[in-house]
């Protein structure tokens, strides 16, 4: 009995320790279980991390990358600010000397215009005072043509100049220089109405000069003719204001000494006829001119006007 209780007790502790190691083993199984999955679990996890730690690392890296990019950018925008803003205040300073040179320019043109103004004022006004001595001088020569006409003087007033011309045949003979009779009654009838004429009340303020100028033809040699031109000239200078010519007052000489002149012209200025040669009786004369005080400003001063007209 006591065997048979010994055996039981054996096997019913064999299975006792069977059935510890069973559930030992399976704990150590569960426990290997649960560690591997807490491993496994660990290694994913770290996995995961390490993943989601290199994305960022990357997108850091991506951010990083795109902040230098930026930040290059931004230093080229920051140099081509600097560089704008030089070339800006470079036009600015271009600018402000523009502006300057441009006020200075106005400055200068409202000078000159200014200056051009009170020009043209002057030259209106010697315009005008030209136009005066001119319409004065159209005037003398009217009354000249219409007293010596009045007279019945033959003689030829000339227009536009007032010239008066008397053949040489009729003051002097050939290649002589002594007036003739006819020529001293020619003068003795014309110097009076001539000379009070230019030197009435309303002219003699304005005649500046009485010119007797010699002439010959083309004959002979320039110097023997400049001489007998200005003698002819000279003898009827001295005649007019001589002894001989009792048509003239002595106050009337002595007004005409005061203005008059003598010259001679050699052939210099010989009349044509209308083939072209030379009229060699016409071009012996004595030429009566007068000349209006500043005439020769007058002439000037219309050669000026007519420039800018024709500008």
């Amino acid at each position: 009995m006591r065997a048979g209780k010994r055996i039981r007790r054996s096997r019913d502790s064999g299975s006792y320790w069977i059935s510890y190691s069973d559930m030992m083993a399976g704990m150590l199984f569960t426990f290997a279980l649960i560690l591997f999955m807490a491993v496994y679990q660990l290694v994913d996890l770290q996995q995961k991390k390490t993943i989601e730690l290199e994305t960022k690392e990357a997108q850091l890296s991506t951010q990083q990358s795109l902040l230098i990019d930026q930040e290059s950018q931004l230093k080229d925008k920051e140099e081509l600010l600097a560089t704008t803003t030089l070339m800006l205040q470079e036009q600015q300073r271009e600018l402000d000397e523009n502006r300057t040179a441009l006020t200075a320019a106005q400055q200068s043109l409202s000078l000159q215009q200014s200056k051009i103004e009170e020009q043209a004022a002057l030259l209106a006004a010697q315009q005008t005072e030209i136009d005066k001595l001119i319409g004065l001088r159209s005037r003398i020569i009217e009354e000249l043509r219409d007293e010596l006409r009045r007279e019945n003087l033959d003689a030829v007033v000339d227009r536009n100049t007032g010239a008066i011309a008397f053949t040489g045949a009729v003051l002097f003979d050939t290649n002589r220089n002594e007036l003739k009779d006819s020529g001293k009654a020619l003068l003795n009838a014309f110097l009076p109405v001539y000379i009070r004429t230019l030197m009435s009340e309303e002219n003699e303020g304005y005649v500046g000069e009485i010119i007797i100028e010699g002439h010959t033809d083309t004959s002979g040699s320039y110097l023997h003719n400049l001489a007998l031109s200005q003698e002819r000239a000279l003898a009827v200078a001295e005649y007019c204001l001589g002894p001989e010519m009792t048509e003239l007052t002595s106050a009337e000489k002595q007004m005409l000494q005061r203005i008059l002149t003598a010259n001679g012209r050699s052939y210099a200025d010989p009349v044509y006829k209308a083939d072209g040669t030379v009229d060699m009786e016409a071009s012996r004369r004595v030429v009566f001119k007068f000349r209006m005080k500043d005439s020769e400003m007058i002439d000037q001063m219309s050669a000026i006007l007519e420039g800018q007209q024709g500008e």
